[in-house]
């Protein structure tokens, strides 16, 4: 009866110790090492810009030039170093800007 009761209590024991194993280490638990993801490569030393020629400015044509307001048109002449006259007609700024982009 002795022997018994000893494989009963074995049984119980590795029953309750399965039953603790399966609720306290489960499979998501577990970290499964991944590899380290590969460095980035180091950027390469910038070169260094070889210095370029100031860029032309663009002439406009007459046909830009008609599609700008008056106001538009005395700022353009204006940065090319003359000074128009408002008063004047849009026509006659036109001929007077394009002539200011002629003079550089």
């Amino acid at each position: 009866m002795e022997n018994e009761s000893i494989m009963g209590i074995v049984v119980v024991g590795l029953i309750v110790a399965f039953v603790v194993y399966q609720s306290f280490i489960k499979k998501s638990d577990v970290v499964e090492s991944k590899p380290a993801p590969k460095p980035a490569p180091a950027p390469t030393p910038a070169k260094k810009a070889e210095p370029k020629a100031p860029a032309k400015p663009k002439v406009p044509t007459a046909a830009e030039l008609n599609k700008k307001t008056k106001a538009e048109l005395e700022v353009l002449a204006r940065d090319n170093g003359v000074e128009l006259d408002l008063r004047k007609k849009k026509a006659t700024l036109v001929k007077e800007a394009k002539a200011s982009f002629q003079q550089k």
